[in-house]
């Protein structure tokens, strides 16, 4: 772990109990304790497939994962968790129930798979996340992965944010309705958490403040016990005429947003010379909602910046927070300096990727794709900044206006961006009012576990969660069971179906999968008496018997996916064998998981001989990974199971397309309505083929649908990362028929290309 983590008991105690339990975790911290430092540390060591994700698009960018509505497919919109409730809501409120969610509810088959191999959800900025939408997460995990005993469907979640930062987000007018089935909005009020509470863990060693003083008020304040004294050492703070000299680099913190923004345009208006604009760059696809720094930046020499981002290059120049003076500026440079004594130096712009998470069909691991960048300079104007966006940043020096603070919780957020008291500044007294933090919250952080209880709850688990594990790699089960399905769906005419003349082949297959798990069977029976002895040499013996099987099972299941690839190599001049091809290629894809699962149990049985950790360092799958993709590379069959089929000698030439005839009739001045009815085709085929023109700019899209509702229909498809109808639809309302979608999204994907 990095050094603040290893510091931190708590951390550790949090790392482990992702890595080696199935307990799900809530990670919070006062501000500066490192939560997202352990978010990192996660990715980079946990073995377990693991995804991010966070409630808006803004979080999930400065998280490095993707919003939760675009992973899972979630309509907008409050989610009751009834399956009796009854269609009485208010239309103007858009109320989504288990049927209604899936009414329109549509994953691919790579999504799918992804979901299906998911083994750890992270959720970041968890004081957002309301309660009803983590059930709907949790009902559309349990549906996909066919496992609606286990909550999240097996899945472990881990929880990370402070609860007194930015709270969930409700309309009066859903709270109407989530009340009857919500105590309140936050997410461990969700039912699912109600029988399977996460563990709570708090981060203890603050990195942003060493004031003690401060440290005892700013813990006060987060406790709802804040004293007299704590409000009297505040207020001597008070300067209502306090002015900043230009070098001092204040900033001035602020409740609302119009305050801020007029604060900062106004003392760039005030500076003298010439304005400088930077655009900044984007690529493929970037959703504008979640642009983490202005699109155009405008500056001055003398303009008071800060940075938002820490020193890439760990030179610590800089660090998110950081305000400085802009010294040297030009259209193609911009030098900064600040006032302790470090030397000046010119920006680099700064690249953020908005990602997608996409299932190696090869390794059956969940990989990062960059679906898009956003390049700009790493900076904004910083006299003046709002609460709510100072979040996670850290300042030397503040002007601190809050007493019109409205939120609950707002003047601890405010007063802990600060490293100490030395650098407050009140612009007005704390309003005794605005200091009281949600009572829920506190007595939510009241169940709060020890470590001392962590500790001991963390011996049981490990171990229940060790012997699972191991014994679940070496089930063969789920392989052989698949495989029946597979031989039971060869029993057709032969004459029907190229497919069904390998029957034979299939059948030797599956018993020969099948003796292979007789093995595994005793073999289980044999790790589970090591378990129950519990002789001191256990994990010796373990190790032993484990090696050994190791080396029986391995070979075996690489036989079998030679096996299934020779015949895919074999049908290579068959016909329509699309669909047969993909059903090999999932049973391949089969036997190399299982074939990875036992080298996941090897190697947690030798970390837990040496009593080290287990991580993804332990498991060294970069060979075995390179064979395999290596292999199906030399197979004539993509991992998806696509390929082309070259023309016949003398085949036809393909006629002219239909599409073509719509569109030749719609450009002599046929409406849609009678194309349909010249042609014999359904009204939905037209318009289908009159998309595809749309798309290309031949026709205007604004023939078929409004700009305002386009704009609607793109920003809902680009926060949802779908360009399925259905599940679209659902998330509009009932004003937007499939008739405007389908032309604005043609219109849509036709512009990213």
């Amino acid at each position: 772990m990095s050094t603040n983590t290893t510091e931190n008991t708590a951390a550790s105690i949090a790392s482990r109990f992702i890595n080696n339990t199935n307990k799900n975790v809530f990670l919070t911290g006062k501000a500066g304790t490192g939560k997202t430092t352990f978010l990192k540390h996660i990715i980079k060591h946990t073995y377990k497939n693991a995804v991010i994700v966070a409630p808006t698009g803004i979080a999930a960018i400065n998280a490095g994962g993707v919003t939760i509505h675009s992973l899972f497919q979630l309509p907008f919109g409050a989610f009751i968790p009834a399956r009796d409730a009854e269609n009485k809501f208010n239309e103007n409120v858009k109320i989504n129930t288990p049927q209604t969610l899936f009414k329109g509810f549509q994953l691919n088959a790579t999504k799918r798979r992804l979901l299906q191999e998911l083994e750890l959800l992270i959720i970041d900025e968890v004081s957002m996340l309301r309660a009803d939408l983590l059930d709907a997460i949790d009902l559309v995990l349990k549906s996909v992965r066919r496992k609606n005993h286990l909550p999240f469907g097996g899945v472990q979640v881990l929880f990370i944010g402070d609860m007194l930062q930015l709270p969930p987000v409700v309309k009066e007018d859903e709270w109407q309705f989530l009340r009857a089935y919500y105590k309140t909005a936050f997410f461990f009020d969700a039912q699912v958490l109600q029988q399977n509470k996460p563990l709570y863990i708090e981060l203890d060693k603050i990195y942003r403040q060493a004031d003690d003083a401060f440290i005892k008020i700013l813990n006060n304040l987060r406790s709802n016990h804040v004293t007299t004294q704590d409000i009297e050492t505040l207020n001597t703070f008070y300067k209502p005429d306090f002015k900043a000299a230009a070098n001092d680099n204040y900033i001035h913190l602020t409740t609302h947003n119009y305050k801020a923004d007029n604060l900062n345009k106004e003392s760039l208006r005030r500076l003298e010379g010439q304005s400088y604009f930077f655009k900044a760059e984007t690529t493929g696809d970037f959703n504008e909602y979640a642009y983490p720094v202005e699109l155009n930046l405008e500056l001055k020499k003398g303009a008071q910046i800060m940075f938002i981002k820490n020193d890439p290059t760990g030179a610590q120049r800089f660090f998110n927070g950081k305000i400085g003076i802009v010294s040297d500026i030009s259209s193609s440079k911009i030098e900064v300096s600040f006032n302790d004594e470090s030397k000046p130096f010119l920006i680099d712009k700064y690249e953020w990727q908005n990602i997608k998470y996409t299932l190696n069909e090869a390794t059956n691991e969940i990989e990062e794709k960059i679906n898009g960048t956003f390049t700009q300079y790493p900076i904004k104007l910083a006299w003046a900044i709002t609460v709510h966006k100072s979040q996670g940043l850290t300042f030397s020096k503040a002007i601190v206006d809050i007493g019109d603070a409205f939120a609950p919780g707002q003047v601890y957020v405010a007063l802990s961006r600060l490293t100490s008291l030395s650098g407050l500044v009140l612009s007005s007294r704390i309003n005794v009012n605005s200091l009281n933090v949600d009572k829920n919250i506190t007595d939510y952080s009241n169940t709060r576990d020890s470590n001392e209880a962590l500790t001991e709850l963390f011996e049981t688990a490990s171990i229940g969660f060790f012997q699972e594990y191991v014994i679940a790699c070496f089930n063969f089960s789920e392989l052989n069971n698949k495989l029946k399905v597979h031989l039971e769906d060869y029993q057709k005419d032969e004459h029907k179906s190229a497919k069904q003349k390998y029957f034979n082949w299939a059948l030797e297959l599956q018993k020969e999968t099948e003796a292979a798990k007789n093995v595994a069977d005793k073999f289980l029976n044999q790790l589970k008496y090591i378990f129950e002895s519990n002789q001191p040499d256990y994990k010796e013996q373990l190790k032993t018997r484990v090696e050994a099987a190791k080396n029986h099972f391995v070979p075996l299941l690489k036989q079998f996916s030679k096996t299934v690839i020779k015949q895919i190599n074999g049908l290579e001049s068959e016909k329509k064998v699309k669909t047969y091809l993909q059903e090999l290629a999932e049973l391949d894809a089969l036997f190399f998981k299982q074939l990875q699962l036992i080298h996941k149990a090897e190697a947690m049985v030798k970390s837990a001989t040496e009593n080290s950790e287990f991580s993804k360092e332990t498991i060294n799958t970069d060979t075995e990974n390179k064979e395999r993709i290596q292999e199906l590379n030399a197979v004539a069959i993509a991992p998806k199971g696509k390929r082309e089929r070259k023309k016949e000698p003398g085949e036809k030439k393909e006629k002219v397309k239909t599409k073509e005839v719509s569109y030749t009739l719609y450009k002599e001045g046929k409406n849609m309505e009678e194309i349909a009815k010249e042609r014999n085709l359904a009204i939905t085929t037209i318009e289908s083929h009159l998309a595809e023109y749309v798309g290309l700019g031949l026709i205007d899209v604004k023939l078929f649908v409004e700009e305002e509702k386009m704009k609607n229909i793109i920003t809902v498809s680009k926060s949802l990362d779908t360009y399925l109808f259905g599940t679209i639809k659902q998330a509009l309302s009932d004003d937007y028929t499939y008739s405007e979608i389908r032309f604005a999204i043609a219109w849509y994907q036709n512009s990213k290309k």
